[in-house]
């Protein structure tokens, strides 16, 4: 399935947005499992994700 550019583009802002979102409650409601935080690494997650989106909708547009 190959994807659209709008819905790159949609897909980067969703992430970023769950990044941020999962970052201003991880100071409220820190998640731990065996001395490993999951917001921390769901926070990285969803913000490396928003990045390489991003970066695929910018690239792509410039090219087409």
């Amino acid at each position: 399935m190959k994807l659209k550019n709008e819905d790159i583009l949609a897909l980067g802002m969703i992430s970023l947005t769950l990044g941020v979102f999962i970052g201003l409650i991880s100071k409220y409601l820190d998640l731990h499992y065996l001395d490993f935080s999951i917001s921390s690494f769901l926070e990285g997650l969803f913000f490396g994700l928003s990045l390489v989106l991003n970066l695929a909708y910018l690239i792509r547009r410039r090219q087409g």
